[in-house]
């Protein structure tokens, strides 16, 4: 029958939904894959290609012609459709509403592309069908109905549909309905007499009558209000089961009518507890180990068919990995997560990271059909630092930096434990308090301050060395510690030290004409007792004579010599001296110059004489 105005706009406001859902936010960049597991749960792998999952299309085919009650039709919804390349509808779910109508509607169990009722009364009545594609996402149709009144006579009076439950007992082994069924086919005052009755029984789309699966009416199928019971040996029973009844004369067939008998199927239950599984750090890789205890039963005694357990991970790294493997008594899915760490910014593949997702993405169904399917999401812990110590009377030498042209100090201070083992930083934007301080590091669970002030061409160490105060702030790659640490050191100092042996000097030496001979009384000789000599003035360059334990620069200072500021390894200054002659009777004696020095690193000096020996031959 044409659809009225009504029904075409539910299918205007059922588009305007669909349309309205797949442009609600910015479509994600495609993410390539080799299967359906590495998309997200509402994704599919297609042609290399993580695809989001489409509705299905729902469809309703109602039967042609006028619809009238106490007649049986039949509901096709075989044309619905997902638009997904290797996706299809997986279930149907079939409602019927009484919109203007005397009676209840009829009531379907059955989840087949087909529903097969009878309405009690005419009126307007509304069917609607809900499609649930393979990624359990779902699309609806509704059609609005008229039902008009039986044309003819009535023949028969036929009982009413029945709605009833099942249950499996004997650890599965046989499934039967939970109360007893009764049917009734009554003639009516117009019906003709001595009217001969057969029911026949039309099972559910997809099952069939075996010594399997069977049906018994009492007394027997020619009674006219015999009661039904339906067994299987474990096998399926729900849905809508047809009892068909013939009423019969000589001639043939007079009458017939039908009821259907809805035996219900209820899912299958799952519980489980997810963990919120800590992590541990080895140095090279984070790690995870957890299990999912679950358990499932049935609550209709159903057996169970077709558990499948997926581990899904997206956004890990490409060699970050999530597996894991399914284990009975108790039964509890495990996993197992390792993601390797080369850089800070790996650790976002453990937590944190966007997109990141693990799942495990859990199905199980019953003999009838019903599925029960969850995504368990699992996500890692993560334990702050804590302090474990502040040292006291902290005190460090600096060291000069030659090629940064720095005074410098490292300072180990505070003590800290990551309970799972994670490497530690600085908190990011935070300040130590001391801009001669600026750079904290945490090596083996130690923070170390940084220190340094820049050398400006003059000794000046005194601005650098003495009491600091820094605060630390410290973090693994997610958390920071909830306390923070300060502690107070101090900066030393080593005096310079000048080496003051004397200096050999070798200028140039002679003699001149100054001799006066006298005759040895002894060896009766004459000798040259007065010496007549002299040497040529210059000058030396001196070395290595000044020192600094921390390798500062010197303010450096010879008697008749410019100052010169240098470093220990590279102060060189000269040493000046006179020339002069010499006549002397007796023993010669060579001059030794005497030369004051210092040396000054800006906080504390030093001071020496360094004599110079005239060496003359």
């Amino acid at each position: 029958m044409p659809s009225s105005p009504r029904t075409q706009s539910l299918f205007v406001a059922v588009a305007a939904l669909l349309g309205a859902s797949a442009c609600s936010s910015a479509a994600p960049a495609p993410r390539s894959c080799q299967s359906s597991s590495e998309c997200s749960a509402t994704a599919r792998c297609v042609a290399g290609t993580c695809v989001a999952n489409a509705p299905p299309r729902a469809s309703i085919a109602v039967p042609p012609g006028t619809l009238e009650a106490n007649l049986v039709l039949t509901f096709d919804g075989s044309a619905s459709a997902d638009p997904d390349p290797g996706d299809s509808i997986a279930s149907h779910a079939w409602a019927f509403r009484a919109i203007a109508a005397d009676c209840a509607p009829p009531a379907v169990a059955g989840t087949g592309p087909t529903a097969t009722v009878r309405f009690g009364c005419p009126g307007t009545y509304a069917v609607d069908l809900t499609v649930t594609d393979q990624l359990a996402a779902p699309g609806a149709a509704t059609r609005e109905l008229q039902v008009a009144a039986y044309a003819g006579p009535a023949l028969l009076v036929i009982g009413p549909d029945v709605a009833v439950g099942h249950a499996c007992t004997a650890g599965a082994a046989q499934c039967a309905l939970t109360g007893p069924v009764a049917l009734s086919a009554t003639p009516t005052a117009d019906a003709p007499a001595s009217l001969a009755f057969l029911w026949t029984a039309e099972p559910p789309a997809g099952l069939s009558l075996d010594a399997n699966r069977r049906v018994t009416f009492t007394p027997g199928p020619d009674a006219p209000a015999p009661s039904v019971a339906i067994e299987t040996d474990g096998q399926a029973i729900s849905g809508d089961w047809i009892f068909r009844v013939e009423a019969r004369d000589a001639v043939g067939v007079v009458a017939s009518g039908a009821i259907r008998v809805s035996v219900g199927n209820r899912p299958p239950v799952l519980t489980k507890t997810i963990p919120f599984p800590d992590h541990a750090f080895d140095g090279a890789q984070f790690t995870v180990f957890g299990e999912v205890p679950f358990t499932v039963s049935d609550p209709d005694g159903d057996p169970l068919v077709g558990r499948t357990v997926e581990w899904h991970h997206v956004g890990d790294g490409t060699s970050g990995t999530f597996t894991g493997a399914v284990l009975d008594g108790p039964s509890r899915a495990t996993f197992s997560i390792v993601v390797p760490y080369a850089a800070p910014g790996d650790a976002q593949h453990l937590i944190g990271g966007a997109p990141l997702e693990r799942t495990i993405r859990f199905s199980i169904s019953d003999v009838n059909g019903a599925t029960t399917a969850e995504v368990w999401p699992i996500v890692v812990a993560n334990r702050p630092p804590v302090l474990v110590s502040e040292p006291t009377g902290v005190a460090v030498e600096h060291f000069y930096d030659a090629g940064a042209l720095a005074y410098r100090a490292v300072v180990p201070l505070s003590t800290w434990l990551d309970p799972d083992g994670d490497p530690l930083m600085a908190v990011p934007g935070t300040s130590t308090g001391d801009p001669q301080c600026p750079q904290l590091d945490v090596v083996n669970g130690v923070s170390t301050a940084s220190c340094s002030l820049a050398f400006a061409g003059t000794p000046a160490v005194a601005n650098f060395v003495g009491t600091h105060l820094v605060a630390q702030h410290v973090q693994d790659p997610w958390a920071a510690a909830a306390a923070s640490s300060t502690v107070s050191f101090t900066i030393g100092n080593r005096a310079p030290s000048i080496t003051a042996t004397p200096v050999d000097l070798h200028p140039g030496c002679g003699t001149g004409a100054c001799c006066k001979e006298l005759k040895d009384p002894e060896t009766g000789l004459w000798d040259c007792v007065a010496w007549d000599g002299w040497w040529a003035g210059g000058s030396t360059t001196v070395t290595g004579r000044w020192l600094d334990p921390d390798g500062d620069p010197l303010d450096v200072t010879v008697t008749g010599a410019p100052a010169q500021v240098c470093t220990p390894s590279t102060c060189a200054l000269p040493f000046n001296y006179a020339g002069e002659t010499v006549c002397v009777i007796g023993v010669r004696t060579d001059p030794t110059p005497v030369y004051a020095t210092t040396a000054a690193d800006g906080a504390a000096s030093a001071s020496a004489s360094i004599t110079m020996n005239v060496m003359c031959p």
